[in-house]
């Protein structure tokens, strides 16, 4: 019955995919770049690298000083290869939490944005910069308005894990605070969440 449930959700979302453009396809002139290991931990997933004179769409908020934010680090945001923007706000001074808005264009799926942002989150958190981060805050905007929102531990990932998947991995070490209903339905039909 699982693989039943499984085989339709991936039928849906091919179905969902080709009726529009959800994500940008992959550049044959991108390179592989393995990210370094930190510590002691073993990282066994390549990432891809843009090559090129083009800027990537994604950025990061450069954190101002004040009384609230501080930060001298820049985390990278470059895992977040199908977003429209990234934006960091880095409270790892006053809440060892890292916010990170990641938007998606319009005629993004929700359900498939949100599955993007968890596979690039499992590297994303392995970050020298960010494992060590008490929570990491993932909120997923489609087209201004927020359709799900995670709290990471990153402490509470098992980066190691061969056995599920890297959204799985993700959604393990999290708590989540919010799912939309369409992003809540897609989720369990892919049975990342009852």
């Amino acid at each position: 019955m699982k693989k039943l449930i499984f085989s339709v959700a991936i039928i849906l979302s091919l179905g969902l995919a080709s009726c529009g453009e959800v994500e940008k396809p992959i550049p044959e002139n991108e390179t592989l770049e393995y990210p370094k290991p930190t510590g002691d931990q073993k990282i066994e997933y390549p990432t891809l690298k843009e090559n090129g004179t083009e800027q990537s769409e994604t950025k990061v908020e450069k954190n101002k000083p004040n009384e609230n934010q501080q930060s001298t680090n820049i985390v990278d945001t470059s895992f977040f290869k199908f977003a429209k923007s990234v934006d960091v706000i880095d409270n790892r001074s006053t809440q060892n939490n890292l916010l990170v808005w990641i938007d998606y264009s319009a005629d993004s799926e929700p359900g498939i944005s949100t599955l993007n942002t968890l596979n690039q989150a499992f590297y994303f958190l392995q970050q020298s910069d960010v494992v060590n981060t008490g929570t990491v805050t993932l909120a997923i905007r489609v087209d201004d308005v927020k359709v799900a929102q995670f709290n990471v531990t990153p402490s509470n990932v098992d980066f190691n894990n061969t056995q599920l998947g890297m959204a799985d991995i993700v959604v393990n070490g999290s708590e989540i605070e919010y799912l939309n209903e369409g992003v809540k339905a897609f989720g369990q039909v892919m049975e990342m969440w009852d």
